[in-house]
């Protein structure tokens, strides 16, 4: 919890050491529709506004420990943008650049892919989880909980290189489900928590990741499937700045 201004995106799991955060934070977050955490006061406005068409939640005022507050929330969409600054301006600016996009600036998918399972696209989908030597990867974080994105990251040269030969390497097969008697199992697998868009001069492929759930975890290119584990998730989710969870215990 530095002072310095910060941008959150895809907040995932957070430490409880219940860190106070100072009245001299600035950040703006990036996140899920939370209705509950917009407390309007008595200098504070709220009104009903558009973007691209869509409708959403303005509100804004000063707080009581001197910060300017602000939120816009896209109900239909499950987003949220909140902002604690110490300039009024500041926290209308930000607020007025708010847009809503299809694909993001790294051709991620605002919205998680439908498909349960990706088309295996890529000519070498059936004889590698991913291609050797992809120009670019996509990692595209939506998270267990909601289909919206969250934050994303793009890889290319040699950190992409190094990203699909970990995946082409992992042992084949899902994981193992989890032990009923420790995991509440769900009535179906959750949808992955990550979407691997990989590009070379043959073509497109993806390639689904799950991991924080009990079941279906593992990875899967539409062709063939492959277990994940620690390091091959911290690969993945490092580039995203945000945290995860996956219980490697769960795999025996």
């Amino acid at each position: 919890m530095s002072d310095r201004p910060t941008v959150v995106r895809a907040q995932g799991l957070q430490r409880s050491c219940l860190t106070a955060e100072e009245p001299t934070k600035q950040v703006a977050i990036i996140g899920h529709d939370a209705p509950a955490d917009v407390r309007g006061g008595p200098g504070f406005t709220r009104r009903d506004v558009s973007l691209g068409g869509v409708s959403a939640e303005r509100t804004e005022g000063r707080g009581a420990d001197g910060r300017h507050l602000g939120w816009l929330r896209i109900p239909s969409r499950q987003l949220m943008v909140s902002v604690r600054t110490h300039d009024p301006d500041i926290a209308r600016r930000i607020l007025d650049s708010a847009q809503l996009v299809s694909v993001d600036h790294n051709g991620c998918p605002a919205r998680r892919p439908p498909e349960k399972r990706p088309a295996p696209t890529h000519p070498t989908a059936r004889s590698a989880m991913a291609p050797a030597n992809p120009s670019s990867i996509s990692l595209c974080y939506y998270g267990a909980s909601a289909d919206t994105l969250l934050t994303s990251a793009r890889l290319s040269g040699q950190e992409a290189a190094a990203l699909a030969a970990a995946l082409s390497s992992a042992p084949p097969g899902p994981n193992p489900d989890a032990d009923p008697k420790e995991c509440a199992l769900p009535p179906a697998p959750p949808p992955a928590d990550a979407v691997l868009l990989l590009e070379d001069a043959a073509g497109r492929g993806a390639v689904h990741v799950a991991f924080s759930g009990c079941t279906g975890r593992g990875l899967d290119n539409g062709a063939l499937r492959a277990r994940v584990d620690q390091p091959l998730i911290q690969r993945i989710m490092a580039p995203l700045g945000t945290g995860f969870a996956f219980h490697g215990d769960l795999n025996r």
